[in-house]
């Protein structure tokens, strides 16, 4: 039989020979590619498995983890920590792979103490959602415990939140930080950089003194129903900043609303006018022109009148003659406001700026606020700024000036970090014998003036008062009923360390509103001072002297037993 080849037909059997060799080579990489894909899936998730339990089973509650990714920690002088980074999860949920919403609620609600279940269950069951995020700052350990639930459609998600484990306690000096753990204020916005690459910060401050002021404070600014107060304490040797307090504070771990008054540091940027505390520096400069004498005498009989306008009267009238002592320790505005004038004005305005208490304080902080005094000084400005009136500054300037006053030396800045202290060849700002005076005026203060709520048996302490009425801006003039009531101590007076200052702002006696008979310096601030050193004295190493009853007798027969 004859074959006969067809042409057409071979062409077709080669095509189709080919289409089919195509598919199989096409199936083939798809095979490939899925069995590929598949496997490095399985690695991930096997990775991300090995990660997962490496993070849960690395991170206990509140563990902190130190390397240069992370914010440096804020320490005290004696290594407490006041600032430093945990680990906390929050927890998302896909709604589209949770079958069972209500089961799922269910589990989470007898893990988690106070879920609130309804939100939940709304926010899980919504289909259209992607992820949601149920809970925020999860513990690391709760975070685990739930992880090991297998609940399906839950995931968690590590991050790192700055803590203050002391929280209101060091709110205003410490402050805080935002989400992106960059300082927002106080010492966590100053050194910002440093902390920021993973640098350690010592502070001066002793928080066992800091802990022990706030308590006594806040007791007092409870009681007086106090609008604000504040506290400062300083080491006059170092100029180190050892205490600091606020009120009201505010816990720096929740959320921060800065537009309440919690969140003001009062003691860096409220102004006030601090009325007799500036005595001191008055006094001060004048002992320092030998423009005076302790026995210098001032006529205080009558009101001084300075101008055809303004009458200078005293907060309880002597109506006598007074000596440079007794101007101090009545609290003469008389007395002082002739020593102003006898200085003169512009005497007065370079001793004043000398202290720093016309511009900002060296405080290393951004918080704090400039000064307000007149731009003119003339007789009567002289008169009324040479008893603290007609000027505003913060306690942190009164507290500096008074270091200088007191210990201080003139290249001196205030100090909020712990470091070394290089005192020689440097100048002191005031005269040994200037200084020696003052400490004694302080101290009879104490004993016989008005700060005689201050004394506190075994311990030498001397101090001033003082009382200053608020400015009426609506009104214009002085609230009589609103008052600022401060006392500035140093001690041990015969061997001077430390600086206090005690503020209250309208403070409030027997429920009444603060008047003239009222809440004074020393009716408040004066006995909250006392309790104060009470305190913190054994922490600071202050030792008890036993014989100070023997010496107050010595001090009423007239002899002198001030030692410095």
């Amino acid at each position: 039989m004859k074959m006969f080849f067809n042409p057409a037909i071979k062409k077709v059997n080669d095509r189709s020979s080919f289409d089919n060799t195509l598919i199989i080579r096409r199936l083939f990489l798809v095979a490939f590619f899925m069995t590929t894909l598949g496997l490095v899936i399985s690695i991930k998730i096997f990775e991300l498995a090995l990660l997962q339990d490496k993070i849960f089973s690395s991170f206990s509650e509140q563990t902190i983890k130190k390397d240069n990714s992370f914010r440096g920690q804020i320490r005290d002088r004696n290594g407490k920590i006041l600032a430093s980074n945990i680990f906390k999860y929050k927890l998302k949920a896909y709604p589209k792979l949770i079958s069972n919403p209500n089961y799922t609620v269910e589990i989470l609600s007898k893990e988690i103490e106070g879920l609130d279940a309804q939100r939940v269950l709304k926010q899980i069951s919504n289909k259209s959602k992607y992820e949601v995020v149920i809970l925020r700052n999860i513990t690391a350990k709760k975070a685990k415990s739930l992880n090991s639930l297998g609940i399906p459609g839950l995931e968690f998600f590590p991050t790192i939140k700055r803590f203050y484990p002391h929280g209101n306690l060091t709110a205003h000096l410490i402050g805080h930080t935002n989400k992106s753990l960059r300082g927002v204020n106080g010492i966590e916005k100053t050194f910002n950089e440093k902390l920021s690459s993973g640098e350690d910060i010592t502070l001066s401050m002793d928080i066992r003194v800091q802990h022990a002021i706030r308590e006594e404070l806040y007791k007092d600014f409870d009681f007086f129903k106090s609008k604000t107060a504040s506290t400062i304490l300083i080491n006059i040797k170092t100029n180190e900043i050892i205490s600091m307090v606020s009120l009201p504070d505010f816990n720096p771990n929740f959320s921060i609303n800065p537009l309440l008054n919690s969140y003001r540091n009062t003691a860096t940027l409220n102004l006030y006018e601090m009325g007799s505390t500036f005595k001191v520096f008055t006094i001060a400069a004048a002992f320092e022109r030998s423009d005076i004498k302790l026995t210098s005498n001032f006529d205080a009989s009558k009101p001084l009148r300075v101008s055809s306008r303004y009458l200078i009267k005293d907060y309880h009238p002597e109506n006598r003659i007074l000596n440079t002592k007794e101007v101090f320790l009545k609290s003469s505005n008389i007395g002082a406001s002739l020593i102003g004038l006898k200085i003169g004005g512009d005497n007065l305005k370079n001793f004043y700026n000398n202290l720093g208490l016309l511009d900002y304080s060296s405080i290393n902080i951004k918080e704090k606020a400039k000064p307000r005094y007149p731009l003119k000084w003339g007789d009567v400005e002289t008169a009324t700024l040479a008893y603290g009136h007609g000027i505003s500054v913060t306690p942190m300037h009164l507290v500096e000036a008074a270091s200088l006053i007191f210990g201080g030396y003139k290249s001196e800045k205030i100090k909020l970090e712990l470091q070394e202290i290089n005192k020689e060849n440097q100048d002191t700002f005031l005269s040994h014998s200037t200084k020696e005076k003052l400490l004694q005026l302080m101290e009879e203060n104490v004993l016989y003036g008005t700060g005689k709520k201050a004394f506190l048996s075994g311990y030498r302490i001397g101090g001033k008062t003082a009382t200053a009425e608020k400015v009426d801006y609506k009104k214009g003039g002085y609230d009589k009923r609103k008052l600022v009531s401060s006392f500035l101590s140093v001690f041990p007076i015969n061997e001077p360390k430390y600086i206090c200052l005690v503020l209250f702002d309208e403070p409030i006696l027997n429920n009444l509103h603060a008047n003239n008979d009222g809440a004074t310096g020393g009716k408040t601030a004066a006995k909250t001072t006392a309790k104060i050193i009470k305190r913190i004295a054994p922490i600071l190493g202050i030792e008890l002297q036993n014989n100070i009853n023997n010496l107050i007798v010595k001090r009423e027969k007239g002899i002198n037993f001030v030692s410095y």
